[in-house]
């Protein structure tokens, strides 16, 4: 058991808000967590030592998820602040050593900003009254933080100009999902002239909303579109397991039998694969089945699933390629749901089984409910770098903040949501993602707005047809790159 104690003068001091545990090796794990008279209580199943992630409010740095480090059980509560700017303070020098920037000078500002927090860490270990601790060390978490962010920036910068130093970036680099309920020539235009990858999507629901009442003229006409227009497609999911609803209704009442389920799964891919074969090559065919939250399989059901679709789609086209996506890549499901699977339990189990994949989605989205809510750039940077090694190519298969405050539960980064945070959080994403050697492709959640979005106001166009401050800004990052980078050039000491 751990207890923490929490400040009173802080904006959610008494509030739990999306609370778990992690393990040694920042697995989410499964165990209970309380709080009375601003104590906090938690306890772990089959763990004495464990740490706490939480939404805690760090100033300018923002509204965001953070964890302490592993902690052991001791009978004097911990002072939450304090372990939480403890925790990133030694994740910076790890970072530090990760990324091979021990060289930078003291001049540095993310290396001034560290330094300056450590010292006010230092003033809250020892001071006796435990208010103006607190307040040192969530001053302390606030420079840590912009410490962290500024050495994410400079190692995203100085892979981004390695990587692409003497070669352009691709054209499919950047791309975005169009969603199929509007189709008039302004849409038209500004994917023709800017984007060479989209996505469009497959909503079994829509596809087919009674068994076997068909309505594809939606999808139809963009897979025509962006075939004539010779546009690289990724569709799909052909499965979506992580949107309540997506899969019909006459579906997931099956989902106790799963032979009649993945007959009827097998049915409606071989009828998408009939349709638009032809046109698309590249397939996701399975979105957030690890979750298990609104179907719910055996982890060997969810690896058949998974084979029998990959192989549906190879049989059809031989020259196709299949990803799967992940959705909410910190588990935070994995404390609620008892049988849901860690994303790198999950990708470990399909290469056991022998499941050969293309690549592998990720979305990245932070400003939203269940499990998007918002991390700093370090945290998202830090957690694309566990796809280093599964040899295969990684796409952001979602990348997307709002533009206005959803929920204050959700939280943001450095100030409340606006067009002009949202810029820049996609600005410096776009930059970290990139940077990445084995990223392939970046999709924007959303073209436009609309009334199915998984992340509401994140699109590039907002309900009224105007275009946000986001998307001219990402279309210039995608013009720079479309032009080898050259070396980086180091600002002057002195």
């Amino acid at each position: 058991m751990l207890r923490f104690t929490t400040c009173q003068s802080n904006p959610i001091a008494g509030v739990l808000i999306n609370a778990h545990l992690l393990s040694r090796d920042n697995q989410v794990i499964q165990g209970s967590i309380t709080i009375e008279d601003g104590v906090i209580t938690a306890n772990a199943v089959g763990h004495t030592s464990f740490a706490i992630c939480l939404m805690y409010d760090a100033g300018k740095a923002g509204r965001l998820m953070l964890q302490t480090s592993v902690l052991p059980p001791r009978e004097t509560p911990y002072i939450l602040s304090l372990e939480l700017a403890r925790h990133r303070i030694k994740s910076f020098l790890d970072l530090s050593e990760n990324w091979s920037l021990f060289y930078l000078s003291d001049d540095n500002p993310a290396v001034q900003r560290w330094e300056e927090s450590r010292l006010i860490f230092t003033k809250a270990l020892v001071c006796i009254d435990s208010e103006q601790a607190g307040a040192f060390a969530r001053r302390a978490l606030e420079l840590s933080i912009e410490a962290s962010e500024r050495l994410t920036m400079v190692h995203a910068q100085l892979f981004l100009h390695h990587r692409y130093a003497n070669k352009p970036a691709s054209l499919s680099a950047l791309g975005v999902q169009v969603n199929t309920s509007r189709f008039d020539e302004p849409i038209q235009e500004l994917l023709n002239k800017n984007f060479g990858m989209i996505t469009i999507p497959l909503d079994w629901s829509k596809l087919e909303p009674q068994e076997g009442k068909f309505d594809w003229g939606p999808t139809d006409r963009w897979v025509q579109w962006a075939r004539d227009n010779r546009k690289y497609i990724v569709a799909g999911p052909l499965m979506d397991f992580s949107t309540e609803g997506a899969i019909p209704e006459w579906v997931t009442v099956h989902e106790h039998d799963y032979p009649v389920f993945r007959d009827k799964c097998y049915d409606h891919i071989q009828r998408v694969l009939q349709r638009y074969g032809g046109a698309v090559s590249f397939w996701n065919v399975c979105s957030g089945v690890n979750l298990n939250k609104h179907v719910r399989l055996s982890l060997a059901n969810m690896v058949d699933l998974i084979r029998m679709a990959g192989l549906s789609v190879r049989q059809a086209r031989k020259d196709s390629k299949i990803m799967i996506e992940l959705v909410e890549p910190f588990s935070e499901f994995v404390s609620v749901i008892s049988e849901s699977c860690d994303p790198r339990v999950f990708l470990a189990r399909l290469s056991q089984e022998g499941v050969r994949l293309d690549a592998l989605g990720v979305q990245m989205l932070v400003g939203g409910a269940g499990g998007k809510s918002t991390r700093d750039l370090m945290l998202l940077s830090s957690k694309l770098d566990e796809y280093l090694h599964i040899d295969i190519p990684v796409i952001i298969s979602g990348l997307g903040a709002p533009s206005v405050i959803i929920s204050e539960r959700n939280g943001w980064w450095k100030s409340q949501w606006d067009e002009t945070c949202q810029e820049q959080w996609a600005t410096s994403m776009f930059a970290i993602c990139l940077s990445k050697p084995f990223v392939n492709s970046v999709i924007w959640t959303d073209l436009y707005d609309h009334k199915q979005m998984i992340l509401p106001t994140a699109a590039f166009i907002s309900r009224k047809g105007k275009p946000r401050a986001v998307l001219n800004k990402m279309l210039s990052m995608r013009r720079r790159l479309l032009k080898p980078l050259g070396a980086l050039e180091l600002p002057k000491k002195g």
